[in-house]
């Protein structure tokens, strides 16, 4: 699969929003929807590695940079991305495995044990 397809098919796993009954139809062949439409192992364990994959190089840049808000460019770059819809929804994964944190502003920075918990 190409960089697109697989941010594709983790936002449309993730994100599932708008799409068509085609598209539905061949992830439920896939093996990635069961039957109701709910994402299965299979899909758990994709959307897990897609983050995984990128984590490392999100984390880095964020601590480099100190901020996402600095270079949202530079940090999808790093991560290897090319969809900031992807973008935000690794970072939100990353922020409720509290790896990183979201600020208030709608910023996130790398957790450090200083300003953070």
């Amino acid at each position: 699969m190409s960089v697109v397809e697989n941010e594709q098919l983790f936002l449309d796993l993730t994100v599932f929003d708008g799409l068509s009954d085609t598209r539905v139809d061949a992830l439920k062949d896939a093996g990635y929807l069961d039957s109701e439409g709910e994402n299965t192992d299979k899909a758990e364990a994709y959307i897990k590695s897609f983050v995984d994959s990128r984590a490392d190089e999100v984390i880095m840049t964020l601590e480099e940079l100190g901020s996402y808000f600095k270079d949202k460019g530079r940090v999808m770059y790093r991560a290897g991305l090319k969809s900031l819809m992807a973008m935000e929804v690794v970072l939100e994964h990353l922020a409720k495995r509290m790896v990183i944190k979201r600020k208030r502003s709608g910023d996130y920075i790398k957790r450090n044990g200083i300003n953070t918990p």
